[in-house]
């Protein structure tokens, strides 16, 4: 009981002046702005540099928090009952001061260089400077959560809240402003945070201080708004971007796009046919998103200002189907649009799931671009997939040519993430979705020698039709090329002889090259075996023989652009370009993170508490550091994060959509947590037999959602979008809630067994927490999304070892501390 008087007293002298609701919103705050700065960082970070060095340049600043935990534990008169409260205001501060100096090393360094000794000290200089707002909003939050005197269920539940709203404040705001000055207003935030906390022992000098750093963010804040100072990125991708040179910039949750100035040049083709008109020069505008992937809008006034779009092979299925009707998936500048305008559709649909093209389309290019103004165009802003799922048209020819490809090619970057496209499942709808005699043109890159991305389409093609029952797909597969790209078409029935003449005529006279021609046997021996398939076992060997990943992507592994094995790192590396480089790379940028994690957590967390001797829980003297303890909360951080992108990147391929997969479901599972934390002030888990109920619970509830979320997305799969949306907000709450009693639970243990340590406790659930995300994404590309169902099931049931040893240490279930006499809630109730 010593242990508890101690406590008591130390909290007891924290009777603030200002009601305990200026705590909850000084923590609701700073965890808003915590939140939303992590968001648009990545944002900012995936326009100036690649995929993959953005994840791990946030990842390791994440770290920051985790410093900061750490901090709090190893100066604890710092944060004595006496001055918590002017330390924890000061820490909103500087949080809130940092922010503008990241937001110039984010805009101002070049990063695009890490493999020579000053690229990789300015990607160490801009990762330190992404740390240092989370260093002091990590100081902040586990000073608030581990030492203040209000019930630690309604402290945590706070910070969650705020942090789920925080999530979609970034989502909105991202639609009315740009990146860089969202950034400064999570600094306005966390300045309103320091007001808040500001209640107790903070001098005229110091409220004159706060009132100044406040002063300059608004005036920083209006000034970029109003366009007086420009904050926005120098170096895109290792190129020096000039204002001067583009007309329009507009940012929303996923997308940067930049539209340059109107200029006549020669036509902008994909797949050029060697006797296509070069010397025209055609009035157009050259678009760019987040500084890599590129198009252009040109003008369509006439038929002549378009017909180049002939002698492209990305239209080569119109040779095919030149009426009855097109899909386009991928609107962008329009072009295919005009493409199937051109060859006599009467009814297209344009589909993009950004917003930016379609507005674009339809309002500052309306006339030049022709399409927003043709009646025979509908422009749809929605996932292709998600569209076609509910669409009851069909279409002569669906058109995908190189959806995601300019970022994915040029670095990988989207080996590190799923795209819902290039699926198993997502072709059988777009399949569904074909006429009768209806064509499905997917564009790609190519290399003779080195099939890559082109390979990996025709697995994923002969395993589309071999799910329909198909008996031969050779005689539904045919290739073009031209140059670096490939067209597949994929018919819905197999192609008629007239079909096969008529595209041997038409590549012949475009000079194209017939790599799979139905009737006929492909020279390149992986194309003939893939397609030679009759069942999916002859498939299954025959991408297993390959040393690229040719594995038809499913929505249980949906990473078409992973075209790396583990086991054949060696074969990659001896590529130097192109896809498979990119891979490479952000492979390898994930192992390093991984290691690099697992290295700064043990430099931030495990050395510093060499300083602090561990001990027995009746070993006389300061209060000991449990390992039951550190444990528990190493535990439940990475069992959190491994079960969260479980869910995320499940449920992401089922709304079909970056912006609600992000908004909807990780407000979701951050708002749940919330209330669970709130909800276990009122719970006796610390009880028996309670405090052993709650862990099973959570695994059950793991493995029920294991099993039970695939057949409730295969069941609702053509539900409208507000449909899909309640039903995962439904599915994801109750597991929302479960993991929200966890943390609260786990400090009332700790603290009734007698441990003092609970900023270290704070630290250890934050770096297992960031370590496991980066765990989680390996996990899901090289062994499934649902292998992290298991690993977080096993995470929460190896917590009830901790909670035994907890509960024990805690004496009787008199000592262990109940919400209404938990020392946090007394400290409550006394104000």
């Amino acid at each position: 009981m010593v242990a508890e008087k101690e406590r008591a007293a130390e909290v007891g002298g924290l009777a603030p002046e200002r009601p305990p609701g200026r705590v909850y919103l000084g923590t609701f705050l700073v965890a808003f702005a915590t939140l939303a700065l992590e968001v648009t960082l990545t944002r900012i970070l995936s326009v100036t540099t690649w995929y993959h060095l953005a994840f791990f340049a946030v990842s390791v600043a994440m770290l920051g928090m985790t410093a900061g935990s750490v901090f709090v534990y190893l100066h604890p008169a710092r944060f004595a009952a006496e001055t918590l409260s002017r330390s924890v205001s000061m820490a909103c501060v500087w949080f809130s001061l940092a922010i503008p100096v990241t937001l110039w090393f984010l805009c101002g360094v070049r990063l695009d260089r890490i493999y020579s000794a000053p690229g990789f000290l300015a990607l160490i200089a801009t990762t330190a400077a992404c740390a240092l707002p989370f260093y002091f909003s990590g100081v902040a939050i586990s000073a608030v959560i581990t030492k203040c005197p209000l019930p630690i269920g309604r402290l945590y539940a706070s910070d969650l809240i705020g942090a789920s709203l925080g999530c979609l404040f970034v989502l909105g705001g991202l639609e009315v402003m740009d990146a860089p000055g969202l950034i400064l207003l999570c600094g306005l935030v966390g300045m309103l945070a320091a007001f808040s906390f500001a209640w107790r022992g903070v001098s005229r000098r110091e409220r004159g201080f706060r009132g100044l750093a406040a002063a300059g963010l608004l005036l920083l804040v209006m000034a970029h708004a109003a366009g007086l100072v420009r904050l926005q990125p120098v170096w895109v991708k290792g190129r020096l971007e000039r204002p001067q040179d583009y007309i329009l910039d507009r940012w929303n949750s996923f997308s940067r796009v930049v539209v340059h100035r109107r200029r006549n040049a020669p036509p902008q083709y994909w797949g050029p046919s060697p006797v296509a008109p070069r010397h025209q020069r055609l009035p157009q505008h050259a678009m760019v998103i987040d500084g890599s992937a590129g198009t252009s809008v040109r003008r369509f006034s006439s038929p002549a200002d378009i017909e180049h779009l002939r002698y492209d092979v990305t239209s080569i299925g119109y040779f095919l189907r030149p009426r009855g009707g097109a899909c386009i998936i991928g609107a962008g500048g329009g072009r295919d649009l005009q493409s199937a305008l051109l060859f006599g559709h009467q009814r297209v649909v344009g589909i993009d799931v950004n917003p930016i093209f379609i507005r674009l389309l339809q309002n500052e290019f309306r006339e030049f671009a022709g399409v927003g103004a043709d009646n025979r165009v509908s422009l749809v802003v929605d996932e292709a997939r998600a569209y076609l799922s509910r669409s009851k048209d069909r279409f002569a020819v669906i058109q995908m040519s190189l959806v995601d490809t300019w970022a994915g090619t040029a670095a990988g970057a989207y080996t590190l993430s799923e795209n819902a496209l290039y699926t198993m499942e997502a072709w059988g709808v777009f399949l569904d979705r074909l006429a009768d005699d209806g064509i499905f043109t997917v564009s790609r890159w190519y290399r003779p020698a080195d099939l890559r991305e082109s390979g990996r389409v025709v697995s994923l093609a002969a395993a589309s039709l071999l799910h329909r029952g198909v008996a031969d797909p050779s005689r539904h597969i045919a290739l073009v090329t031209s140059g670096r790209i490939s067209t597949l078409l994929l018919s819905k029935r197999p192609f008629t002889e007239t079909d096969v003449a008529t595209l041997g005529r038409a590549a012949s006279g475009l000079r194209y090259h017939l790599a799979i021609l139905p009737g006929s046997v492909p020279k390149h021996p992986d194309f003939r075996d893939l397609i030679a398939a009759r069942t999916t076992g002859d498939l299954r060997a025959v991408v297993d023989a390959r040393p690229l990943n040719y594995e038809p992507p499913t929505d249980e592994n949906p990473y078409f652009f992973n075209m790396v094995r583990l086991g054949d790192l060696r074969e990659a590396l001896s590529s130097s370009a192109g896809v498979l480089r990119g891979n490479l790379n952000a492979t390898l940028a994930l192992l390093w993170l991984i290691v690099s994690l697992l290295a700064v957590t043990l430099a931030t967390v495990i050395l510093p508490l060499a300083r602090r001797p561990f001990r027995g829980a009746g070993a006389p003297g300061a209060p000991p550091v449990l390992w039951s303890g550190a444990l528990y909360f190493s535990l439940i951080g990475a069992g959190f994060m491994f079960l969260e992108i479980a869910l995320i990147q499940r449920l992401s391929v089922f709304l079909s959509h970056p912006v609600y997969a992000l908004g909807v479901l990780l407000f979701t599972i951050i708002a749940s947590t919330g209330v669970g934390s709130f909800l276990s002030d009122s719970l006796p888990l610390s009880r028996r037999p309670w405090v052993f109920v709650y862990p099973p619970a959570m695994v059950a509830a793991i493995v029920v959602v294991r099993f039970a979320l695939p057949l409730l997305l295969a069941a609702m799969v053509t539900a409208p979008l507000a449909a899909k949306i309640t039903a995962s907000v439904l599915a994801l709450s109750p597991l929302g809630v479960l993991m929200g009693l966890f943390f609260p639970t786990g400090m009332r243990l700790v603290r009734a067994a007698g441990a003092g340590e609970t900023p270290w406790y704070w630290a250890l659930n934050g770096a297992f927490g960031v370590l496991a995300s980066a765990l989680a994404t390996f996990v899901s590309i090289f062994a499934g999304i649902s292998t992290n169902y298991a690993i977080a099931a096993a995470c929460y049931l190896a917590v009830l070892a901790s909670v035994a040893d907890l509960h024990r240490r805690g004496g009787a279930e008199r000592r262990a501390e109940e919400p209404q006499a938990d020392p946090i809630t007394e400290g409550a109730d006394a104000h």
